[in-house]
């Protein structure tokens, strides 16, 4: 078994490693917004709503993305439409437009 050796007799000169660093400033967190997104399931066909919160309107999106959208959407603010979204008929990708 190797017992730790003190190593106190090594030449100084070369600053301590252990010392306390100075802190650094606090990173302030991002503010968040509450959304609502209201939407159609598409696996039951009713209406859900959830309520969550983004750093902005593009977080939003990127989080509802997971979602069993359907037919229809609309992302509100504060009570306030944001966006909804749109479809075509057949396999045409769904979009969302700004209001």
């Amino acid at each position: 078994m190797k017992f730790p050796q003190s190593h106190s007799g090594s030449s100084g000169g070369s600053p301590c490693d252990c010392l306390p660093r100075p802190e650094s400033p606090p990173v302030a967190a991002p503010t968040l917004t509450t959304f609502v997104l209201r939407y159609r399931d598409a696996w039951f066909g009713m209406e859900k709503r959830v309520a969550f919160e983004a750093e902005d309107v593009a977080a939003a999106l990127a989080m509802m993305e997971r979602e069993p959208i359907g037919d229809w959407a609309e992302l509100t603010q504060d009570g306030a439409l944001i966006c909804r979204r749109g479809h075509e008929p057949g396999d045409a990708p769904d979009y969302w437009v700004v209001d």
